[in-house]
């Protein structure tokens, strides 16, 4: 019982970071399926911190993308002026758009900021690293732009707000709450019955029921 409690919280724990990051690139198949890759090294980058320059590199981290400030409107709004449509990134015959296959496209089309790319395709899916509604997503591209063709970053702000608190909940998830769940589960019967120490003091032992 509390053992599988306590195992059920660290595979949700580590499903929601995996599901976030996304897949291994490379080609190679795992959890989640076979990856589409370019080369087999895996290209890493910095979360929030733009375009990369040469010899330098940019990681892609969920929770760092979270708490970035500073990927201003300026920024996305030069990345959705290469944007006219949905038809530009998402070919109607795929029925999902993963992370890297969204930069990919996006940077053919002459885009360079990486941090304002992923911040784009965040809002596609809540901060996960795979988008499967087309047709939302669609909508959310019609509203980037006004009437008079203008563009409008300011039309992601909702999206973008979402995405974050959807990382952010689930890093608090993996972090605080399933140490939590493996200390009250597995390691407060195990402290107290061998040594007296117990963090809960106050709190029902369900160990002695």
């Amino acid at each position: 019982g509390a053992l599988a409690l306590a195992m059920v919280a660290a595979v949700a724990s580590y499903t929601a970071l995996a599901f976030l990051a996304g897949p291994v690139r490379g080609g190679a198949c795992g959890a989640h399926g076979c990856v589409r890759g370019g080369s087999a090294a895996r290209t890493v980058r910095r979360a929030g911190g733009g375009a990369a320059p040469d010899g330098d590199a940019y990681d892609y981290k969920p929770f760092l993308w979270a708490l970035d400030l500073g990927i201003s409107d300026g920024r996305i709004a030069e990345v959705l002026r290469v944007l006219p449509s949905i038809d530009a990134f998402w070919p109607a015959s795929s029925g999902s758009l993963m992370r890297e296959d969204f930069r990919r496209r996006v940077k053919e089309l002459g885009a360079k900021d990486d941090g304002a790319i992923d911040t784009i395709f965040n809002t596609f899916n809540a901060g996960t690293f795979l988008a499967t509604n087309r047709e939302k997503v669609a909508e959310d591209v019609a509203a980037w732009r006004s009437s008079s063709g203008e563009v409008n970053a300011g039309a992601l702000a909702g999206g973008i707000f979402g995405a974050k608190v959807s990382v952010i909940g689930a890093w608090l998830f993996l972090n605080v709450f399933s140490t939590f769940a493996a200390y009250f589960i597995i390691f407060r019967p195990i402290l107290f019955t061998n040594f007296g120490i117990d963090l809960l003091e106050g709190q029902p032992r369900y160990w002695e029921r």
